[in-house]
């Protein structure tokens, strides 16, 4: 940020904050008033928009970029939002949130608030949701299909895009992974 706001780059930063860096809330990792205001030290303007409203995310961001392309430098965004269910597998926010508190921000859930926005717009159905929905699953069924047609790669392409030229230690690593596949 500090090199883009130094060099006037057309940059939009966009941070999406869901509150929580696992079990540690955000009150705990700044003192910070928001993550927004974090672009003041790298001279350029920060500004914190409602990350579940795609109205007010996609407005801020068409202004931003327009902005970058128009000379006027970087941008950041905090997209402030909530993360409503467990950071990983390996996690039980229960521990840590309360039912109530995260059953509060279901209200806030962006697709639910964006059918609800569209629908009382009048361009959006449960059809159109439905057709949707049907839309995207064939998608997902033909890149399934796609990857499964596809042949495992040999271990030792791992390295093939690191470096021009492989170090070293890493070409004998390769190497030695070459001898495996080859037996």
């Amino acid at each position: 940020m500090n090199f883009a706001g130094v060099h006037k780059l057309p940059v939009v930063f966009v941070a999406t904050n869901n509150q929580w860096a696992i079990s540690v809330p955000l009150r705990l990792q700044t003192a910070s008033e928001t993550l927004a205001q974090k672009a003041i030290a790298a001279g350029f303007i920060g500004e914190q928009v409602d990350g579940n409203d795609v109205v007010a995310m996609h407005a801020a961001v068409k202004d931003a970029i327009e902005a970058a392309r128009n000379g006027q430098g970087p941008r950041l965004y905090r997209a402030v939002t909530y993360r409503l269910g467990d950071h990983t597998t390996a996690d039980d926010a229960a521990r840590y949130r309360s039912t109530a508190e995260v059953q509060a921000r279901w209200k806030e859930e962006p697709i639910a608030r964006l059918r609800s926005f569209l629908a009382g717009q009048h361009v959006w159905s449960k059809t159109d949701e439905e057709q949707l929905s049907a839309e995207c699953q064939q998608h997902i069924d033909a890149a399934v299909e796609r990857y499964f047609v596809v042949k495992p790669r040999p271990a030792e392409t791992m390295f093939d895009h690191l470096y021009a030229e492989l170090p070293r230690a890493y070409a004998a690593q390769r190497r030695e992974l070459e001898g495996m596949t080859d037996a």
